[in-house]
């Protein structure tokens, strides 16, 4: 797992994590600007991994606080 990343996956083109805040980061692994497709596909990449983020949780309970470590 790579390090501050809760979810990581990579397919052929790109390279997608899942913060622990509930934010994606991804990139094309051939340095290219990403399309709205990669963006796309990066977001159904990042859904279909176990596990929960921040942002998952404050999703199902809207009124959840979130406290620092």
């Amino acid at each position: 797992m790579v390090e501050g990343a809760m979810k990581y996956v990579e397919n052929l083109l790109l390279e997608v994590k899942v913060l622990d805040d509930g934010a994606v980061l991804a990139r094309r692994k051939d340095r290219k600007p990403a399309t709205a497709d990669d963006l796309e596909q990066a977001r159904r990449l990042a859904d279909t991994q176990p596990g929960i983020t921040v942002h998952d949780v404050v999703r199902v309970f809207p009124g959840a606080k979130v406290a620092q470590k």
